[in-house]
């Protein structure tokens, strides 16, 4: 122990020596090296500082005596050639000038500077309220914190303008400064012949001693260095300075580069005893973690022979195919699991064998993209069997094995997980084609009805009986909602569900299925009552027809189960945050009540044969749990007790919620009584720097708006903040197109923050809708949310609503503008979906022809020109896919729009893909058909 205590000591002195010479000699070095980088730095600053003296007056001067600057104004093909080559001098000399004026004896006055980004010029040309001093010689004068220099345009001996340059020291200073300054270890400032200090970019408040020195070189016009005191923050230091004396536009000035010379002894004090000390524990804890190493070595050796024991007899155990494999893939260890898997009578045989490469398959991705996500193709492995294949999962993780680098492969079975998934797959594709037949089969009568209702309606009627078929047309509409309820349980089940976001009025639904649920109680005793709170938004944004669904089935089962007494429906609001309003509904009934067992069989989590129907009740318990299952989708809650507290014992009360947003939107500081015509609207359509979309400025063009067209960047909220300063170019619309490629919210959000959202009318049409950005809109100001697809009609009545007084078509007029001679051709099997269809076409006053067949259709428009076809898509012999696709081959300027009741999306695709380009869901509305007809024959 004494000896080595010997050694440390001796090792102690030896580094305190071997430190101090080695740290005076860097000290020396370090000193030298200072003054060297500082001299080099100011000369490299001076040099440059001397080529902008003698370049800037030069280069002004020529653009003075090469062109006659006396008749800038009165020559434009003069003044353009000019305002290149001042542009071309202010961009030389940009760090210095901050601007340019040009200006005569008539009061005439250009001028040019950079935009607030630097990207582009500000030009300006105007006439002055008082004419300028005009400097026959010239002058440097102080303006502030910048000068202004003045150079004489002189014509025939007689000064008659000035060129005035504005150079900014400071500004100037810090950009040539900027890569040399380095805090409080280097610093640059600049003194003048007068021992004024003008410039300094050291944070901390300093003074210099010995500024006389380098005054008097200056006057020498020499360069050099000295060493000298300065007072930082109130303590005495000792700094190195490097000057370089040189003058800038008839200003004698020094260049100081300044040093601290006490830091780097301070520096090398420290970094001696930091070393010195680390050095010293460095020695120590090496002995001490020497000795710890050879008692923990031991130990570790013994862990690991544990470990691999360990990892032999999991490897054995796992119920998985476990296979260990080098780099050659030669395998190293596998378990008996994946010796059966290969075939292998046991594990030992497979020791030494080579483990093959599976490729990458069909198969393989079949199974990668049915059995979830987050699987690749390269994790399935196919090995065939006599009884079948056998489908194996993979995870490879790499390992250390027997001190190799190896790989250890696991092998599960899932041939049972995909054996289930194919049954479950068929399952539910026999089950959706099941419904989309029946949903098929059920809208093909529903068609006739609600035709010939919209038939009727167009006939002079008494007001009861008027009444009474507007009533059962929309009876029909419901029905037709509640037949979707089977596809909808379906897609609620499978979580493909999604809810649309509309705005709509709440107390009109409301009214509506009060009148509606009258249907449902007549011939009974009951009185059916609405109410619902003033404090509730006028217009709400949710799914409505998912609210309509929910309000139906409701009011389906109170009715279904009341015979007499009262049912009384209550909205009112909840809690409301950041727009979100959570509306809580009460439904109750004077009916029967049930037993906690019956009321979570009516609105249990699933329908089964217990749950189908209720004793001394016809209705479908469907429509409550559909209810149940769509409010809980809205974010709400749903249940039910009975009895309901309005008769005795009697009724049920159901309460439930959802949470739907305010569609109250930010009002403008807008007189919009004064714009009575499209012509009025001036309109700044905004688009992305890569496309223009053509398509939705020729519907703003066709309907008359008074447009311009810009590509968004960071001066277009300013763009529009310039135009509101005069009234009669003020922008009243600005219309924002979003795209995938540009983001039209980034667009709103400029506007929105200079303030500007609540001074003009906002559209957005957007061709990359996405779920939110309705409620998004709102809360930026936007006026009108519309999605591309667009049409003239839906684009006209979303203006209509921002513009309130626009002087509008009456409905007899826009049924004026559509042509009257349009060949229709009608093919349809369904005698009575035929004589709907063509009623509604003479009651709009157009002849037709008809065929029952898709070949009987395609024969006939081989031989004549139809204008429209109206094709039914499932016929006998050949449907109407094929008919349709024989006619476009044909003639394909006809227009084709399918006529069915089948309206699934792959339906949909199917038809696009035969060459139809318009798709009419049974049962077709009046008004449908008018905005198909003005859509495409629209008189000139």
């Amino acid at each position: 122990m004494k000896r080595l205590l010997t050694i440390i000591c001796t090792a102690f002195i030896v580094i305190i020596i071997v430190n101090f010479f080695y740290y005076r000699s860097l000290y020396n070095k370090q000193i030298s090296y200072i003054t060297t980088l500082l001299n080099r730095q100011s000369q490299i600053v001076g040099l440059s500082v001397d080529g902008i003296d003698n370049g800037f007056a030069s280069d002004l001067n020529e653009i003075n005596f090469t062109e006659d600057l006396g008749e800038f104004f009165n020559d434009q093909v003069l003044k353009a050639r000019v305002i290149e080559s001042m542009k071309l001098f202010a961009s030389k000399y940009q760090d210095f000038v901050t601007g340019i004026r040009l200006f005569d004896n008539k009061r005439n006055e250009f001028s040019l500077k950079r935009d607030e980004m630097g990207e582009g010029w500000l030009e300006q040309t105007f006439i002055l309220h008082v004419q300028g001093e005009i400097h026959d010689r010239e002058q440097l004068i102080k303006v502030n914190r910048r000068f202004d220099y003045y150079l004489p345009v002189i014509k025939d001996n007689i000064a008659v303008g000035n060129i005035v340059v504005t150079v900014d020291y400071e500004k100037y200073f810090e950009e040539i400064f900027s890569v040399f300054n380095l805090k409080d270890y280097q610093w640059q400032w600049v003194i003048t012949d007068s021992g004024q200090i003008i410039y300094n970019n050291l944070e901390t408040p300093v003074r210099y001693a010995e500024i006389d020195r380098i005054v008097s070189g200056m006057d020498n016009g020499t360069n050099g260095n000295l060493v000298h005191k300065t007072s930082l923050n109130g303590k005495n230091e000792t700094i190195i300075s490097s000057y370089y004396s040189t003058q800038l536009l008839q200003r004698s000035i020094a260049l100081v580069f300044s040093a601290p010379a006490d830091f780097f002894q301070k520096y090398i004090l420290r970094n001696s005893f930091l070393i010195v000390s680390a050095t010293l524990l460095l020695i120590l804890l090496i002995i001490w973690f020497f000795l710890r190493f050879i008692k923990s070595e031991k130990e570790e050796s013994r862990r690991l022979s544990e470990s691999e024991k360990m990892l032999f007899r999991l490897i054995e155990e796992m119920p998985v195919g476990v296979i260990i494999h080098d780099k050659e893939r030669k395998i190293l260890k596998a378990n008996k699991v994946a010796a059966s898997i290969y075939s292998y009578s046991g594990e030992q045989e497979m020791s030494g064998q080579i483990y093959p490469e599976e490729a990458v398959t069909t198969a393989g991705n079949y199974f990668a993209k049915n059995l979830g996500s987050g699987f690749n193709p390269n994790q399935f492995i196919i090995i065939p069997r006599k009884s079948g294949e056998m489908i194996l999962y993979r995870n490879s993780i790499p390992l250390v094995f027997m001190g190799r680098e190896a790989t250890m492969e696991i092998l599960n079975d899932v041939t049972m997980l995909e054996t289930a998934r194919q049954q479950e797959a068929r399952a539910n594709e026999a089950k959706s084609g099941f419904l989309a037949r029946m949903s098929y089969e059920i809208r093909t009568p529903l068609n006739e009805i609600i035709g010939i209702t919209d038939v009727i309606d167009n006939y002079e009627l008494s007001d009861d009986v008027r009444n009474i078929v507007s009533l059962l047309r929309r009876s029909t509409e419901v029905l037709l909602n509640i037949i979707n309820d089977i596809l909808d349980f379906s897609k609620i089940e499978s979580g493909k569900m999604i809810l649309e976001e509309i705005p709509f009025n709440l107390r009109e639904e409301i009214k509506y299925y009060s009148e509606l649920a009258s249907t449902h109680i007549a011939g009974k005793e009951i009185v059916f009552s609405s109410e619902i709170d003033e404090n509730i938004p006028e217009s709400i944004i949710a799914d409505p027809l998912r609210i309509r669904q929910v309000l139906t089935n409701l009011i389906l089962h109170s009715a279904a189960n009341t015979e007499k007494g009262e049912i009384r429906l209550r909205c009112h609001s909840g809690a409301i945050d950041q727009g979100m309003v959570t509306l809580d509904f009460e439904l109750l009934d004077t009916g029967r009540s049930f037993d906690k067992a019956s009321l979570n069989k009516i609105f249990g989590d699933s329908l089964n044969q217990e749950a189908r129907t209720l004793k001394g009740s016809d209705e479908s318990a469907l429509g409550t749990i559909i209810a149940r299952q769509l409010i809980e989708l809205m974010g709400g809650t749903l249940s039910a007790e009975s009895p309901s507290g309005l008769s005795g014992d009697a009724g049920t009360k159901i309460l439930f919620s959802m949470r739907v947003f305010s569609n109250d939107r930010m009002l403008k500081d807008i007189d919009l009584q004064k714009i009575r015509s499209f012509s009025d609207i001036k309109t700044l359509i905004i688009t992305g720097q890569q496309n223009r979309d053509e398509e939705i400025i020729n519907l703003y063009h066709k309907l008359g708006l008074n447009i311009s067209v810009t590509s968004f960047h960071k001066m277009t909220a300013e763009q529009i903040r310039i135009s509101l300063n005069t009234p009669e170019d003020a922008y009243k619309l600005v219309v924002i197109i979003d795209e995938k490629e540009f983001d039209g919210f980034e667009a709103v959000k400029s506007i929105w923050n200079q303030g500007l959202a609540d001074r003009v009318i906002i559209q957005m049409i957007s061709s990359n809708d996405k779920k939110g950005n309705y409620l998004k809109s709102l809360t930026m100001g936007i006026d009108s949310y519309l999605v591309k697809p667009l049409e003239s009609l839906k684009l006209s009545g979303a203006l209509k609503e921002c513009f309130p007084y626009l002087e509008t078509q009456t409905g007899s007029d826009a049924i004026g503008n559509i042509k009257k001679d349009i060949a229709i051709l009608i093919v349809e099997d369904n005698k009575m979906n035929l004589k709907v269809l063509g009623t509604m076409l003479q009651t709009l006053g157009y002849k037709y022809e008809a065929v029952e067949d898709g070949y009987e259709g395609f024969l006939k428009a081989k031989d004549k020109h139809y204008d429209i076809i109206f094709m039914d898509l499932f016929m006998p012999g050949m449907d109407g896919f094929d008919s349709s696709r024989k006619i476009i081959e044909k003639d394909k300027s006809v227009l084709i729009a399918a006529f069915t009741a089948d309206n699934l999306p792959e339906t949909r695709r199917k038809a696009e893909l035969s060459g139809i380009r318009e798709f009419i869901s049974k049962p077709v509305r009046i008004e449908e058909l008018k905005r198909l007809f003005f859509k495409h024959f629209k008189a000139d």
